[in-house]
């Protein structure tokens, strides 16, 4: 009897590792990789945006933010990944908008200063992260409410770290990712890139145990 509930488990625990596992290893390769990762300028002629980004980038476009680019990533198993680069008038941010299915699409503010310490308020979700050289927080209400978060945010740690990067230009946004990626990379995508991984991780374990008791015996 537990020679047969070792094989079920087996099997088990090999199917549900074929369901999670392709899905857990591209998480991991997108993770293991983001700070060695670099965006490249998708210009020079605009690309039309989707439905969702065009609304986002509308918005923004009435709070004050004008076009500065559009921007490519090449990610593990994914393919190519767009961003829409908007930045505001007196260039301290720059808001990414990218398309994500079921969410319309996210906006990501941007500011950092000369010492590497970034804020990043996305809107309507996103990760959570409070450390000494990096704020990340996501606003659900409104854009303007975002808007609202991150320049406070960023006006609390102008008194400490002085006046945030000047972006104006695609050239500036790719190397203010670089800098981005080389101090903070992966910080935002840690909670994601767990959940996604633990079920293939966990059935893997399964796998394991479950083929030991089969070979003990």
């Amino acid at each position: 009897m537990d020679r047969v509930l070792a094989l079920v488990g087996l099997v088990l625990s090999l199917l549900l590792l074929g369901r999670f596992g392709p899905a857990a290893w591209r998480a991991w390769r997108i993770y293991a990789g983001v700070r060695n990762r670099r965006l490249a300028d998708a210009g020079p002629l605009e690309i039309p945006a989707p439905q969702p980004v065009r609304e986002r980038l509308d918005d923004l476009e009435a709070h004050g933010f004008s076009r500065i680019g559009e921007r490519y990533l090449n990610l593990p198993g994914s393919g190519l990944r767009y961003e829409w680069v908007v930045g505001e008038a007196s260039g301290e941010t720059y808001a990414v908008v990218v398309p994500v299915a079921g969410l319309s699409a996210i906006v990501a503010c941007y500011s950092s200063f000369e010492d590497s310490t970034w804020v990043q308020t996305n809107f309507p979700r996103g990760a959570v992260v409070d450390r000494h050289a990096f704020k990340a927080s996501f606003v659900a209400t409104s854009l303007t409410a975002t808007l609202a978060a991150h320049r406070a945010q960023v006006a609390r740690l102008r008194s400490s770290h002085g006046a945030p990067r000047q972006i104006r230009t695609m050239a500036d946004t790719l190397r203010m990712d670089a800098d981005f990626r080389t101090h903070h990379g992966g910080l935002t995508l840690r909670p994601l890139t767990f959940k996604l991984v633990s079920p293939a991780i966990a059935a893997g374990l399964l796998a394991l145990i479950c083929a030991a008791l089969l070979v003990g015996r």
